[in-house]
């Protein structure tokens, strides 16, 4: 189930549905990385570029769920970096659900179903269609009935 877990956090790490966090503005004056910010200064929190910043993940364009395993025991492990459901006090209160919802619909669809790309010489994109939120692009996939054994 750990690896679940990792595939599930690099899915959102990779397809950002929402860009953007909600803006928050300052309430005093403040010093960041060598930047005055000054108060009342609206902030637009960057979620995409946090999850996609090659200094923290290396290689963001690749999938690669082990990102978020640890190397000795490859137990599911947070990266603090990983930003989807944005940070701190303003985190999305539906960020337990979405991740359950998710977890439950995955492990049910490949329980029932191997799936596959409609073309086996077709790599798939993985790459967001860019607008006010963020979508996949469309793909064609084959998903076959797993044969149950009892």
């Amino acid at each position: 189930m750990d690896y679940t877990q990792a595939v599930i956090h690099e899915v959102l790490r990779c397809a950002t549905i929402a860009p953007l966090a909600f803006f928050h503005s300052t309430t005093k004056h403040v010093n960041f990385k060598g930047y005055t910010i000054p108060e009342g200064m609206l902030i637009v929190p960057n979620i995409y570029a946090a999850n996609n910043d090659p200094n923290v993940w290396g290689d963001p364009e690749s999938f690669r769920p082990e990102r978020f395993l640890d190397p000795k025991t490859h137990k599911f492990t947070k990266n603090d970096s990983f930003m989807s459901f944005s940070y701190g006090k303003r985190i999305c209160p539906g960020e337990t659900l979405a991740k359950d919802e998710l977890f439950l619909f995955l492990t049910t669809l490949f329980q029932a179903f191997s799936v596959s790309p409609a073309s086996i010489n077709e790599e798939l994109d993985i790459s967001p269609i860019m607008g006010t939120v963020l979508m996949p692009k469309p793909h064609q996939l084959i998903l076959k009935e797993r044969q149950v054994h009892i």
